[in-house]
């Protein structure tokens, strides 16, 4: 049988999945690659690398697997027409098929809902013998039993090498779907196969896939301890509270954590309460950043816009904090909304989500009303953001302590400052493409609003 996995393009949802550092394939594919390769032929695509634009190139498959995560409904059902057309079976898993009760109505030949692996060796089974189910219920599987995986298990590629060393976060925020969609279990990979995973790689960066690489602080430990030694880079998202252990910071930027995507959310510390995560104080976030570029670690704040606290001034209120705490990479979203989501019934209830048109939901258009701004001021003020962080007088500003000749704390100071000042430059085209201008300094979202 010959296997077909396939990465959905997500590239025009939004400025972040357009740079394909920040968007590796789902670590989910290359497990299943490495599983479905024992017995059958498989071929894994990255539409965000290389799009499918004709179906009858793959007219010799026998099962097609879809992994949809953020953003990924639209091509997701794309995809199953296409292929359903060639009379091949499509099997679909990811957020929007484990939640959304449409995906039960796309044409897909089997829903696998929740985590994937744990499920996929009968889901090959049936396929094999004509007979598969409509829906598959995965659960949390045991890291340890998942396989290796290699570079001939991923698409060809050249930016990052994706591994994976924990799963889930200790954490419930109740606008995020990552916990409940890895089943409330935060869990850990032995050590030992994540080494070996990563000497697997190719090249010389390894993104964690981890949503909270810090989530068991003593494991993390551990593992930068054994990281150390390689003199690797690498990055992982995680929580502030890898800053509130001043020990594990030093320790992470010893073992060559070069960013750290952090869920800063808002400046404004009524958000985060309202968001179940007040143990993140934004009146200690100077100090915690600072502490983490003491440690040789970059920071990619990502921040939330639409919470009910947020009004029209937030937008320049964040520019300043972001130039003030000079962070390495910006994310800008609107809050989401959605099956699966905890408060997604609280704002159907509140007559709040916002239809986001043909194109669905992105990361550049609202799909939650604001209360106290209109949608098009939330709009505006995201391009705002975008154009101006990403402004040649700002990002000077932001990378200023990679202009400098002082070498970064850590492994590789010179490739640390290339690849982040490459990085900036990546996301100023992602800018100037999504919003269809150079981007240049420009006035406050108000003064836009005046000109309009």
């Amino acid at each position: 049988m010959h296997v077909l996995l396939v990465n959905p393009d997500v590239r025009d949802k939004s400025v972040i999945y357009g740079n394909r550092m920040l968007n590796p394939v789902p670590v989910n594919l290359a497990y299943r690659a490495a599983m479905t390769s024992v017995e059958h032929q498989v071929t894994v695509v990255d539409e965000n690398s290389t799009p499918i634009t004709d179906f009858t190139r793959f007219a010799g498959v026998d099962l097609v697997a879809v992994t949809s995560k953020f953003f990924g409904e639209r091509r997701t059902g794309e995809l199953v027409r296409g292929f359903s057309a060639l009379g091949i079976p499509v099997v679909i898993d990811g957020y929007f098929p484990s939640y959304d009760p449409e995906a039960g109505h796309i044409g897909a030949a089997s829903v696998i809902r929740g985590e994937v692996e744990r499920v996929w060796p009968q889901v090959l089974d049936d396929a094999s013998s004509g007979r598969l189910l409509p829906q598959y219920l995965g659960g949390p599987v045991d890291l340890a039993t998942l396989p290796q995986y290699g570079p001939a298990h991923l698409p060809p590629h050249d930016y990052v090498f994706p591994v994976e060393a924990t799963r889930g976060c200790p954490f419930s925020c109740n606008f995020c779907i990552e916990t409940r969609y890895h089943h409330e279990a935060f869990r850990t990979r032995p050590i030992e196969h994540v080494l070996a995973q990563i000497d697997a790689r190719t090249g010389n960066f390894v993104q964690f896939s981890d949503i909270n690489i810090v989530g068991n602080p003593r494991y993390a430990r551990t593992l930068f301890a054994e990281l150390e030694p390689r003199q690797l880079l690498w990055g992982s998202q995680a929580t502030i509270t890898i800053a509130q252990r001043p020990a594990l910071a030093e320790a992470a930027g010893r073992a060559g954590c070069m960013l750290v995507f952090l869920g800063l959310e808002s400046v404004r510390p009524e958000n985060l309460i309202s968001s179940d995560k007040g143990w993140s104080r934004p009146t200690d976030y100077r100090m915690l950043i600072g502490r983490l570029h003491d440690a040789g670690i970059g920071v990619i704040g990502s921040f939330v816009f639409g919470f009910a606290g947020d009004t029209p001034d937030v937008f320049e209120r964040t520019l300043e904090f972001v130039v003030e705490n000079e962070i390495e990479i910006c994310h800008f979203n609107p809050l989401g909304s959605g099956p699966g989501v905890p408060l997604y019934a609280e704002h159907l209830r509140e007559g709040r989500m916002v239809d986001p048109g043909p194109g669905g939901p992105s990361h550049l258009r609202a799909s939650v009303a604001p209360v106290s701004m209109t949608v098009g001021q939330l709009e505006e003020g995201l391009e705002y953001l975008y154009t101006r962080a990403y402004s040649r007088e700002i990002t000077r500003q932001r990378l200023r302590r990679y202009r400098l000749n002082t070498p970064l704390p850590g492994p590789q100071s010179a490739a640390k400052k290339r690849a982040v000042i490459g990085l900036n430059l990546a996301y100023r085209r992602a800018v100037e493409r999504h919003y269809g201008a150079t981007v240049s300094v420009a006035g406050s979202p108000h003064d836009a609003e005046q000109l309009s």
